[in-house]
């Protein structure tokens, strides 16, 4: 593949984290990826009646100690509530508290029903291949690694 691709699409990549970066301002502790798990925990529960952290690894693909750091802050900030499992002690549950459907209603629903407004005028097909190129490669990315020595052959050839 040309490289003026390639720079072009990793210029367009630096451009979505810059979009990402224009989310209203969030409550003082909050990233955004606090707002990830709150609306896994949202679309978990619509779908399941007990969602558990297990639930919310699994949706993200990450490990558990990852999203149980994150659900801890998340319930010191009082945006979820954990409780065990009454058949099984082990298991922690998740539901969202008030402040929590509160900070999912804005962060997710208002903003994202406005960045549909804004976004009104592309085709939504395009902005599924668009998402779809972007996972694609991060999933090529991420599972490779460019070797050291491969670098260093590089820079003795230009």
């Amino acid at each position: 593949m040309d490289i003026s691709f390639v720079k072009q699409f990793l210029a367009s990549c630096h451009n979505v984290k810059r979009i990402a970066e224009l989310m209203p301002e969030l409550p003082a502790g909050m990233t955004p990826r606090h707002i990830h798990v709150i609306d896994a925990v949202f679309e978990l529960g619509r779908r399941e009646e007990l969602v558990r952290v297990s639930d919310i690894s699994e949706y993200f693909n990450v490990t558990r100690p990852s999203i149980t750091k994150l659900i801890h802050e998340l319930e010191n900030m009082g945006v979820v509530e954990k409780k065990p499992d009454s058949a099984d002690k082990r298991v922690v549950l998740l539901r969202l508290t008030e402040l929590g459907q509160e900070y999912y209603d804005f962060y997710i629903t208002k903003y994202h029903t406005w960045v549909a407004e804004q976004l009104a005028g592309i085709d939504p097909q395009e902005l599924c291949i668009t998402a779809n190129v972007i996972n694609q490669v991060y999933g090529i990315l991420s599972t490779r690694k460019m070797e050291e020595n491969e670098n260093e052959g590089n820079r003795e050839k230009n």
